[in-house]
C-alpha cells in the first residue's frame, strides 16, 4: 500500500493576468464521477481570483468537492485554468496512471471513506488535501494500472453506444411515425448571412431571429389533417380552480421528479396541499407539462400528469402547462408526443428570452404553434407505436445501468488484486 501523496506532488503555476487575455483560457468544472466540462463562462465576464494552469495529465481535485469524488484527469486542451478552490497534482507516471487513481477514488468504499472523513463548519465541510494525500492505497505495476483502466473504457464505451442507441431509437420511432402519420417537419434551415424579409413575414425584432426559413405556421404540417393553433386547441397555463383543503395531500412534481429519458414523471412527492398550494405551478389530471428553462426543455422534460393524489398536481414555476379543451378532439398524448420531439424542442431555442443559463422558451412559442390534428384512431396509433418505442429504449437504457454497475464491480474487484478476465 502507497500513500497517495508519494506519488503525487502538488504544483502551482500562476496565470499571469497581464500577459493573458481570459477570454482564451478555459474554466473546468470536476464531476463528482470524476469526469471533466469545460466550464462555460458569458462573453465580457472573468474571474477575479489568482489563477493557475493546470497542465494535460495532471491531476486536478476539486477541494469543496473532494468529499463526492471530485478527482479527475485534466484533458489535452489548451490554456486549462483553475482557481484557488482547486488543487492540481503532477503525477509520478514512473508508479502511478493518473487514471487509474481517478478509478479508486470513485470506488464505493473509497468514496464513503472520503464522505466520513470531511471536516469544518456545517455547509462547508470538505476533505482536507494533507488527509488525502496521506490515504494508501494499492499500486501495482503499472502494466496492471493500464489494464484496470483500459478495461473501465471499454466498459464506457459499450454503456455510450447501448444510451446513443436508445436515443437514436427515441427520436427517430416518434419522427417516422408522425411521417408514416402524413405529418411534415420543416428543415430547420437559415437564410444566407446577407438576406431580403419583407416586414410583413417578419415575427419579431432581430436579425438572426429571422434568418430561420421556417415559421410556427408550417414548422409541423401536414396537407392530409386539418391545422390548429396549438393555442386554439388546448389551454396554456390555465388557471386551476383547486377545490381541497390544506391538510389534503397532492402531487409535488419538482423538475428532477420529470424523467428526459422517458417523457413522464417518475418521481413525485405526496405532500400536504398547505405546503405547495403558493410559489408553485399547479396542474390537474391529463394536463401536459412541458419544461422551458434551459437545459431541462432541450433535453425533453415533458410528461403527461397522471394518477395525481386527489387529481392535483403541484410543480416546478418552470413548467409551462398544456390543457386539452377537448379530448374528444385531441389527445393529451398526442400533444405530448409533438412537443417531444426533437425537431419542436431544437426550434423552441429559436424564441429564448432572458440571459445565458437562465433562458426559457416564452409561452407564446406555444401558443402559436400550428399542429396538425389527425383523427383520434390516428392519434391513438401514433401514441402506441412511440409507447411501443419507449418500452424498447428503457430496455436498452435498463441494460445499460446494468452494465454500468457490473463494470464498476469489475474495476473495484482487480484494485482489490482480483484478477481481471
Amino acid at each position: 500500500m502507497t500513500p497517495i501523496g508519494s506519488v503525487l506532488r502538488r504544483v502551482k503555476e500562476p496565470v499571469d493576468r497581464a500577459l493573458c487575455d481570459f477570454a482564451d483560457l478555459q474554466p473546468i468544472t470536476i464531476h463528482f464521477d470524476g469526469s471533466i466540462d469545460r466550464r462555460e463562462v458569458e462573453p465580457g465576464r472573468e474571474y477575479r481570483m489568482d489563477l493557475s494552469f493546470a497542465r494535460a495529465g495532471s491531476v486536478a481535485v476539486a477541494k469543496i468537492d473532494l468529499k463526492n469524488g471530485a478527482v479527475g484527469v485534466v484533458p489535452d486542451w489548451s490554456n486549462v485554468i483553475v482557481t484557488n478552490h482547486f488543487a492540481v497534482y503532477e503525477p509520478d507516471c514512473s508508479k502511478l496512471v493518473p487514471e487509474y487513481l481517478v478509478r479508486i477514488v470513485q470506488a464505493e468504499l473509497f468514496k464513503t471513506y472520503l464522505w466520513r472523513n470531511k471536516v469544518g463548519a456545517e455547509g462547508r465541510k470538505e476533505v482536507k488535501l494533507d488527509f488525502f494525500e496521506s490515504i494508501l492505497i494499492p499500486l501495482p505495476p503499472l502494466d496492471t494500472q493500464r489494464a484496470i483502466v483500459t478495461r473501465w473504457q471499454a466498459a464506457q464505451a459499450e454503456i455510450a453506444a447501448a444510451n446513443e442507441q436508445a436515443d437514436q431509437l427515441l427520436d427517430s420511432v416518434a419522427q417516422r411515425v408522425i411521417q408514416d402519420a402524413g405529418i411534415i417537419l420543416k428543415p430547420l434551415i437559415k437564410r444566407p448571412s446577407v438576406y431580403a424579409l419583407s416586414w410583413s413575414k417578419a415575427e419579431r425584432w432581430g436579425v438572426e431571429f429571422n434568418r430561420w426559413s421556417w415559421s410556427l405556421n408550417d414548422l409541423v404540417s401536414s396537407s392530409l389533417h386539418p391545422m390548429a393553433q396549438l393555442g386554439d386547441v388546448a389551454l396554456i397555463n390555465p388557471s386551476t380552480d383547486i377545490q381541497t383543503s390544506d391538510s389534503e395531500m397532492v402531487s409535488f412534481v419538482p423538475m428532477a421528479a420529470v424523467s428526459d429519458e422517458l417523457g413522464e414523471v417518475t418521481a413525485p412527492e405526496i405532500r400536504a396541499y398547505q405546503e405547495v398550494k403558493s410559489g408553485y405551478t399547479r396542474f390537474a389530471e391529463n394536463d401536459v407539462i412541458w419544461a422551458k428553462i434551459t437545459p431541462c426543455m432541450q433535453n425533453g422534460k415533458c410528461a403527461v400528469a397522471k394518477n395525481l393524489q386527489n387529481g392535483v398536481g403541484c410543480g416546478s414555476t418552470e413548467f409551462h402547462v398544456i390543457r386539452v379543451k377537448d379530448a374528444a378532439y385531441t389527445l393529451p398524448k398526442y400533444i405530448w408526443v409533438i412537443l417531444r420531439l426533437h425537431h419542436v424542442r431544437q426550434a423552441a431555442q429559436r424564441y429564448f428570452i432572458g440571459s445565458a443559463g437562465q433562458q426559457r422558451v416564452p409561452v407564446d412559442f406555444l401558443t402559436d404553434l400550428h399542429i396538425p390534428l389527425p383523427p383520434l384512431a390516428i392519434q391513438r396509433e401514433i401514441v402506441r407505436q412511440v409507447e411501443a418505442g419507449r418500452t424498447e429504449v428503457a430496455r436498452l437504457r435498463e441494460q445499460a445501468a446494468h452494465r454500468a454497475k457490473t463494470a464498476r464491480a469489475e474495476v473495484e474487484a482487480a484494485i482489490l488484486g482480483r484478477k481481471i478476465g
